[in-house]
């Protein structure tokens, strides 16, 4: 593991951990465990950044992670499973900023389906630990500056 990620890594590993434990049937409030994996997928991508430099630059400090991994290169490295979920949070993070205006916390999902995400949250945070910041030609082709 990298030396600077090396605590955002954990830190991302910790908030995917343990997945929600709710029965399959029901739908549910998700708000805190979609923020939860939300930032712990911010966290796995920023942490190669951090790697790459040894800190992330300010024009990276923002929540469009599409935005971010596309610019610094990132995208190109990542798998279509791994692209897809990224997606998803940055359109989970711009809804929740509109119900937020809205004060309308009513976000919710199948069980099922959040339990995906975290399952492919935490190949996500492998992926980045393994391919992008354990691999040094991967590593230094990204533009993080």
């Amino acid at each position: 593991m990298g030396f600077y990620s090396d605590a955002w890594l954990r830190e991302a590993r910790s908030r995917v951990a343990l997945s929600p434990e709710q029965p399959a049937a029901v739908t549910y409030l998700v708000g805190a465990d979609f923020d939860k994996l939300a930032d712990a997928v911010e966290k796995a991508i920023k942490a190669a950044l951090i790697e790459n430099c040894g800190s992330l630059p300010a024009k990276h400090d923002h929540k469009r992670l599409v935005s971010i991994c596309e610019s610094t290169g990132v995208w190109d490295v990542l798998p279509p499973a791994l692209k897809s979920l990224v997606k998803e949070i940055e359109s989970y993070h711009a809804r929740a900023e509109h119900e937020r205006q809205r004060s309308d916390a009513t976000n919710t999902t199948t069980p099922d389906k959040l339990q995906r995400y975290f399952t492919i949250a935490r190949r996500l945070i492998d992926y980045m630990e393994y391919h992008v910041i354990g691999n040094d030609s991967v590593l230094r082709r990204l533009r993080v500056v």
